[in-house]
């Protein structure tokens, strides 16, 4: 074998091994942006959750603060 087909024979291996890291790359890229889409469906559900969770404190602080208000006067009309 001479040194123009040993050059041809690497050559060829070469690009083949070129295309296939061109086909790793482009999977990983398509990884990459199905991880960033799926993280961003979680933290928008966690912000969802965590929204419902901070209404119901509200909700529920509010509802404390009337029944704190009440018991009070009660207690100050049974004092009187």
């Amino acid at each position: 074998m001479d040194n123009e087909q040993l050059l041809k024979i690497i050559l060829e291996r070469f690009d083949k091994v070129d295309s296939q890291f061109e086909e790793v790359l482009s999977r990983l890229d398509q990884i990459e942006k199905s991880q960033q889409e799926d993280i961003k469906g979680t933290l928008y559900l966690i912000s969802k959750k965590v929204d419902g969770i901070k209404y119901d404190v509200d909700y529920l602080s509010e509802k404390t603060g009337k029944h704190d208000t009440k018991i009070n006067s009660l207690e100050k009309r049974i004092q009187s």
